[in-house]
């Protein structure tokens, strides 16, 4: 009977020690801090060359939300249409396929037509007013028709404002541009913009186009500096012009799937380092033109700087299409900023 007791007292100690050792069954090891030490991993796409600004300042903004999450959410970013172009990563997006994109106002226009609105001539004066939007009613309100695609939007970042190139003369005003055929995005504030001043807008993929300008398919394009110079569209075309005549806001989405697999302390890292890297994209773009336009005359490009109440002028009739079919809100409240 003591031999029985002795052994039942030794198993029950055993027992009592590996129990002990043990992590209960269904709780995952975190770090102390509250998350569940899970990594959660995101891609983000864009159109932007190695060298161009979109992929230094994501750089930054990944290295931060990465920071600020212990390591547990991390962002790899993708250049030069990588993961796909912009329409298919849009769209991917919003269906699932892709996690994340920094897309452009007029691509993301073919899916939610009133983010064209941002895509009127002129409608923005400078960063001072970009800086206003970012945060702006206007901006939450373009917002929640983007969340019916699928799609958040974290925030507006910036590629600056548009200037024309061409090789066949400078634009000094809007007379110029008749009939040069210029190569736009699809979106159709761009084909109504360039119509209206009596040029020939011509729909052509970002990936294409420097073949259609050395092959003269197009006499000329529009983008912002950056552009200019990352693309070496200097080495096709002679003139270029600082119209200013639009400017690009680049929409940072992420899958709304995606977004909400992430804890909600990601969440908000997530959405309030967008926004502060909005801030700083819109200064950094301004930063790096003074640069840029050095750089441009340096290769040999003519620069001149037409003035710009002739061309907001002429671009009246885009407005009066635009407030006919969106209404007077959305466009009188950035106008208002």
């Amino acid at each position: 009977m003591k031999k029985f007791v002795a052994l039942l007292l030794a198993v029950l100690l055993v027992s009592t020690v590996v129990g002990c050792g043990k992590e209960p069954e269904g709780e995952p090891v975190g770090d102390g801090d509250g998350d569940d030490g899970k990594v959660y991993e995101l891609k983000l796409g864009h159109t932007g060359a190695p060298n161009h600004h979109y992929q230094e300042v994501l750089t930054w903004f990944a290295d931060d939300v990465k920071e600020k999450t212990n390591g547990k959410l991390i962002i790899s970013v993708f250049p030069s249409d990588q993961l796909g172009n912009q329409m298919e990563s849009t769209e991917g997006a919003m269906l699932g396929t892709h996690d994340m994109i920094l897309t452009s106002d007029m691509v993301l226009s073919n899916w939610v037509p009133e983010t064209g609105i941002l895509c009127l001539p002129y409608l923005f004066r400078d960063n001072v007013h970009l800086k206003k939007f970012v945060n702006s009613e206007v901006a939450k309100e373009l917002d929640k028709l983007i969340a019916e695609t699928g799609a958040i939007n974290l925030a507006y970042w910036d590629n600056g404002f548009r200037h024309i190139t061409n090789s066949i003369r400078p634009i000094e005003s809007p007379e110029d541009l008749k009939g040069i055929k210029l190569r736009v995005p699809e979106g159709q504030v761009y084909l109504d913009t360039f119509s209206t001043l009596g040029a020939i807008p011509t729909v052509i993929s970002f990936g294409e186009l420097y073949s259609a300008l050395q092959l003269k398919t197009v006499d000329g394009q529009e983008n912002p500096p950056a552009h200019v110079i990352t693309q070496k569209f200097y080495e096709v075309q002679k003139y270029v012009s600082r119209t200013g005549h639009i400017h690009s806001a680049s929409p940072l989405l992420i899958n709304r799937g995606k977004f909400e697999e992430l804890p909600e302390e990601y969440q908000k890292i997530l959405v309030d380092s967008a926004k502060e890297y909005a801030i700083k994209h819109i200064d950094r773009v301004e930063e790096l033109e003074a640069e840029q336009w050095a750089e441009i005359e340096e290769a040999g490009m003519l620069i001149n700087d037409p003035e710009r109440a002739p061309f907001e002028e002429a671009v009246k009739p885009v407005y009066e299409k635009a407030r006919a079919q969106f209404g007077d809100e959305l466009i009188d409240g950035i106008l208002d900023l």
